[in-house]
């Protein structure tokens, strides 16, 4: 995050609140995004963790207890017990549940922005409505040199973007970003093994079983 990040992210949790609607219990909501909120959340203001509740009550059962710096994805909002509630699920995947939206500002991505509004890259990426397009390093196995495949990329901001790479077979291989982070891949069960990634520097290495992509962070983030 950049130094300024915290109070940029607060500005903006003060606008998207503004946004949203009032609820039963008379307060602000903050947006969906769909109705043009925040992607995502990050946990702040708790120091010994956060409950993440079954349900918008603080007295629902404890699902599990997130971190302060927490990224979440923003599932929707509701007013309860006169404080708005959020559901919410860990990026990338993990348990499902409600918390307090005042433990929570809008997630800043690498690029300084705050993702909000619906993502539209993956359905972009398929109909091949590129940003840009280029080649990245790659190898289809762990004895083979690395080489060059052709991709395609589209953005939707906010360190949101699918990467649409082309195999030697003629078979793609796609993978997701969001915050600027790989979360995952297109797979089937005929793919060679499990998803794996990690990022040092401006690259992103990108596993499948013994397949291998380095993506830079200026194909994600643009500019």
């Amino acid at each position: 995050m950049k130094p300024d990040g915290g109070m940029r992210a607060a500005v903006l949790c003060g606008a998207l609140m503004l946004s949203g609607v009032a609820s039963a219990d008379s307060v602000e909501v903050p947006a969906a995004p769909e109705d043009g909120g925040p992607r995502n959340w990050q946990v702040v203001n708790v120091s010994g963790g956060l409950n993440l509740r079954a349900e918008p009550s603080a007295s629902a059962g404890i699902v599990a207890r997130l971190e302060a710096g927490t990224l979440l994805d923003n599932l929707g909002c509701r007013g309860a017990e006169a404080r708005a509630w959020c559901d919410v699920q860990p990026l990338g995947g993990g348990p499902r549940g409600y918390v307090a939206a005042d433990f929570l500002t809008p997630a800043i991505s690498p690029d300084g922005s705050a993702a909000t509004g619906p993502d539209d890259s993956a359905l972009r990426a398929g109909q091949g409505d590129y940003d840009a397009t280029g080649s990245v390093p790659c190898a289809m196995a762990a004895d083979q040199s690395i080489s060059r495949c052709a991709f395609g990329v589209a953005r939707s901001g906010g360190g949101y973007a699918t990467v649409v790479i082309d195999k030697p077979d003629g078979l793609s291989r796609v993978v997701y970003f969001r915050l600027g982070r790989a979360i995952g891949a297109g797979t089937s069960e005929a793919d060679p093994g499990e998803f794996r990634a990690s990022h040092a520097g401006d690259l992103h290495t990108i596993r499948i079983g013994d397949e291998r992509y380095e993506i830079p962070d200026a194909v994600v983030l643009g500019g």
